[in-house]
């Protein structure tokens, strides 16, 4: 995304910001609906946790948020802490981590 906002800014169109989470969860994934209208999708705890996940990569100012759910952060040596978040509809809160190079 970093060498595509270069080229954008080269053409003077603004920069396009996006924002990705990492969860680590069992999900359900198939066609969900009925025979004349079919749409594949993911369901399930672990994708409700990583979407609202997503909706923070903004207002912490990352493209790229982790959460600390599951098995323990793995090279944690590279990854940020963020602290806890309270995530909509999730319980309890949610370890965050970033990547040193995600802003």
């Amino acid at each position: 995304m970093a060498h595509l906002d270069v080229v954008r800014q080269a053409q003077r169109l603004p920069p396009l910001p996006f924002g990705a989470a990492l969860h680590l969860g069992e999900i359900l994934w198939g066609n969900i609906g009925a025979a004349d209208r079919l749409d594949f999708t993911a369901i399930g705890p672990a994708v409700n946790l990583v979407s609202r996940l997503e909706g923070l990569c903004r207002p912490l100012g990352r493209s790229v948020l982790i959460s600390g759910r599951g098995p323990p952060p793995r090279p944690p040596h590279r990854w940020l802490p963020l602290g806890e978040h309270m995530l909509r509809g999730i319980a309890a809160p949610c370890a965050v981590f970033t990547l040193p190079d995600a802003q």
